[in-house]
């Protein structure tokens, strides 16, 4: 991780675009990890979901944060109708190699998974 002291010394030693490519770089392979870690997930602890649109769905699960699934394109009528279906397979699901399906039968294929921000409630 570059410190502020790195970025200085980088700058006047070798010049400031040069710092900014390096802290490019370093902010976009933490991002990669980041993405590389939920490329799949298991499928056994996902207790429900929510259809939030036609792009996002929730996995609700039941010992662990929840997940947001993003799928590659807009998936026609998947927020009105709000059901899905998938096949897992060996227990987990993938992202850019798995689909979850639509009622009308359409698959739509995953694009993406992140942690779930917490679920305020209001009293």
């Amino acid at each position: 991780m570059l410190t502020q002291k790195h970025i200085l010394l980088c700058s006047a030693l070798l010049g400031s675009s040069f710092c900014a490519y390096a802290q490019d770089t370093e902010t976009g392979e933490r991002a990669a990890a980041a993405r590389e870690e939920m490329r799949c997930i298991s499928t056994d602890n996902i207790q429900s979901y929510e259809v939030q649109s036609d792009e996002i769905v929730r996995f609700i699960m039941a010992d662990a944060d929840d997940i947001l699934v993003r799928l590659k394109r807009s998936c026609p009528q998947l927020h009105y109708h709000g059901y899905i279906s998938y096949q897992p397979v060996n227990g987990q699901l993938c992202a850019r190699i798995d689909d979850l399906v639509s009622r009308a039968g359409t698959p739509c294929r995953i694009d993406s998974f992140a942690k779930a921000p917490n679920k305020t409630t209001t009293p």
